[in-house]
This record gives structure tokens, sequence and C-alpha cells, in this order.
């Protein structure tokens, strides 16, 4: 019984977090831009490496559903 708590407050926690379909759809958009730049623009490597992590960041968590800028602010 004790878990099945834990497991509901944990699950409306989350809920709050996560984030609508348009926002879903701009971190998509975001994630493949940075990604199609990192592979075709003609830029250094370091570039490229900031390009692949914001790309990456922005797909995960398109993927995931859920929002870390809401959990950070609360």
């Amino acid at each position: 019984m004790g878990r099945l708590r834990i497991h509901r407050n944990w699950r409306m926690s989350v809920k709050s977090f996560t984030m609508n379909g348009t926002e879903e759809k701009i971190r998509y958009a975001i994630g493949s831009a940075a990604a199609a730049a990192a592979i075709f623009a003609p830029l250094s490597y370091k570039w490229k490496g900031v390009l692949t992590g914001v790309a990456a960041g922005a797909i995960i968590t398109a993927v995931y559903g859920i929002s870390p800028l809401r959990r950070i602010l609360g």
C-alpha cells in the first residue's frame, strides 16, 4: 500500500512538468535544425559539437515530453 501511494504522488508531480503538443513540435524543429546545421554547415568541430548537444537535448526532451526548464522553475 505504501508503494502505491509513492507511485501515485510521483506520477502527479511528473504530470505538472509535461509539455503540450506545440512545445513538442517546437523542440523537434529546433533539434532538427541544429542537427542539420551540425551535419551540413561548414563550421569548426567546436561549433559542430555545440550544435550536436543542442540537437540531442531538444530531441530527447521532445521524445520524453518532460520539460527540464519547468522542473527547474518548479
